[in-house]
């Protein structure tokens, strides 16, 4: 299971130094874009995402909460296999916007809000480089893990088998040492980690102690 430390919960002013201590024990970072639309919150911007692609050579996974993401992604400047996550919830022709993001030599995530129906993904399911499936409501960090998750976990995967789809799964919100072990036994292939990596003075420890479970 991959973790990916997800640098919303990061100490922003000192953004080299947190990414240049952890980049030996990750394989990527998870960035979160929100736009004050699609949810409620202001985050970091395309240039600023840019600024991170320069500082590791790791991978990043970069999940856009935002009305119109094939405007975010003209703006990025990633390197290939580079994973791109955007809602299904927004409006914009989602085939276009996977299109868009693989002729960039990205990876194509579709993410999906906890109250929206997994047979949405349906049509996508062999589009998809990947699902991220949103375990709090998007928009803050440091939110309780949604239980029902689980259970919407075990169905995905069921309707993953029937449709015959092999995409890999990653989870967002709440992720932390009382869940993951769980996580990993459903299969979840990555989670993005916030609170339970930054609240801790000894980020490296933290870390450590997620992959360990």
């Amino acid at each position: 299971m991959v973790i990916y430390p997800s640098i919303i919960s990061s100490d922003l002013l000192n953004i080299e130094k947190e990414i240049e201590s952890l980049e030996p024990y990750v394989e990527g970072f998870h960035i979160d874009v929100m736009d004050f639309h699609f949810v409620q919150n202001l985050t970091l911007g395309p240039d600023f995402v840019n600024k991170i692609r320069k500082i590791t050579k790791k991978k990043l996974f970069v999940h856009l909460m935002v009305e119109n993401p094939s405007k975010f992604i003209d703006l990025l400047n990633l390197q290939e296999q580079d994973i791109i996550s955007f809602h299904i919830e927004v409006e914009e022709k989602l085939e276009d916007v996977i299109k868009q993001i693989h002729e960039k030599k990205l990876f194509a995530s579709l993410a999906i809000k906890p109250k929206t129906e997994l047979e949405t993904v349906i049509p996508y399911g062999r589009k998809i480089d990947h699902l991220l499936l949103m375990t709090v409501e998007p928009g803050f960090s440091g939110q309780k893990f949604l239980p029902e998750s689980l259970e919407r976990i075990k169905l995905l995967k069921s309707l993953m088998d029937i449709n015959q789809f092999s995409f890999p799964i990653g989870v967002d919100g709440g992720i932390n040492k009382d869940n993951i072990k769980e996580l990993s036994k459903l299969g979840i292939h990555d989670a993005a980690a916030a609170t339970a990596i930054f609240k801790s003075e000894d980020r490296i420890k933290a870390l450590k102690e997620l992959q360990n479970l």
